[in-house]
C-alpha cells in the first residue's frame, strides 16, 4: 500500500508522501509454551541412570498479541492498556481460545487505536487460521436451511455453544463436551433494502406458525 512506511535493507524508514492518513499494519499470533517443552537429549555416565521425564508436554500457556513495525506491541502510550491476552488452554482452565475470544481481543485493539492513535489508518492482518474466519453466529447462511418448515411443534435454528452467563466460558457436559443451545438466523434482506424476516411474525394470521421458519422455499418465493 502506498500509504505504508518502507524499509530498505539497511533498515533505514521511508515515510509515504501526500497528505492522506498513513497506514500502520498490525500483525496477530498466538504463541504457545508447554511445561514440559525442552530438549530430551543429553549424555550420560555409563554409571548413572538416566533421568526420568514426565509424559506428556504438560500444561501450556498461550500469549496472543498484535505487533507492528511502527510502534512494537500495541499499547496506549503510556503502557497502561494493551490487547495482550494470557489464556491457558484445557478443558478444565479457560477452555480454548474461540472465535469469540478473537472478536473481543480485535475489540480491545481497536478501542486502544481510536483513542490513542486517530491520526493514522490502521489494518489488523491475521493469518488463515480456522479461528480467525468465523461469522457471527446467527449469519445467514443457505447451506444449513431446511428447504421446507419443520414439524409441528418444532422450529429449526442454529445450534450454537452454550455460554456460562457470568464468566462467559463454555458450558461443559460431564462427558466433556460442550454444551449446545438454539438460536435463530437473523434476518435476510429484499433487493429494495427492506428486511426480509425467516421465521413467521408474530402477527401472522395462523398463530400456530408464529415464530416458526419459513423454510427455503417459502424465503425464495417471497
Amino acid at each position: 500500500m502506498d500509504r505504508m512506511a518502507v524499509w530498505d535493507k539497511d533498515l533505514k524508514e521511508h515515510l509515504p508522501s501526500g497528505e492522506r492518513k498513513r497506514v500502520i499494519a498490525w500483525f496477530h499470533d498466538e504463541s504457545v509454551f508447554y511445561a514440559h517443552d525442552q530438549r530430551k537429549k543429553g549424555w550420560y555416565h555409563k554409571d548413572v541412570s538416566a533421568k526420568p521425564y514426565v509424559k506428556g508436554e504438560g500444561a501450556c500457556l498461550m500469549i496472543a498479541d498484535f505487533v507492528s513495525a511502527d510502534f512494537g506491541w500495541l499499547t496506549s502510550p503510556d503502557g497502561k492498556q494493551s490487547a495482550h491476552q494470557l489464556f491457558k488452554p484445557g478443558k478444565n482452565r479457560d477452555g480454548y481460545f474461540s472465535n469469540e475470544d478473537i472478536i473481543e481481543q480485535a475489540d480491545e485493539a481497536i478501542n486502544i487505536l481510536r483513542e490513542y492513535y486517530p491520526e493514522f489508518d490502521h489494518v489488523l492482518i491475521y493469518d488463515n487460521a480456522t479461528t480467525h474466519l468465523k461469522c457471527p453466529e446467527d449469519a445467514l447462511s443457505a447451506r444449513k436451511m431446511p428447504k421446507v418448515m419443520p414439524k409441528p411443534g418444532k422450529n429449526w435454528g442454529i445450534k450454537v455453544s452454550k455460554r456460562d452467563p457470568i464468566t462467559g466460558k463454555f458450558k461443559y457436559r460431564t462427558d466433556g463436551s460442550i454444551e449446545k443451545t438454539k438460536i435463530l438466523m437473523q434476518d435476510g434482506h429484499f433487493e429494495n433494502g427492506e428486511p426480509q424476516p425467516l421465521y413467521f411474525l408474530m402477527d401472522y394470521p395462523d398463530k400456530n406458525l408464529h415464530g416458526v421458519f419459513k423454510g427455503m422455499a417459502v424465503i425464495l418465493e417471497e
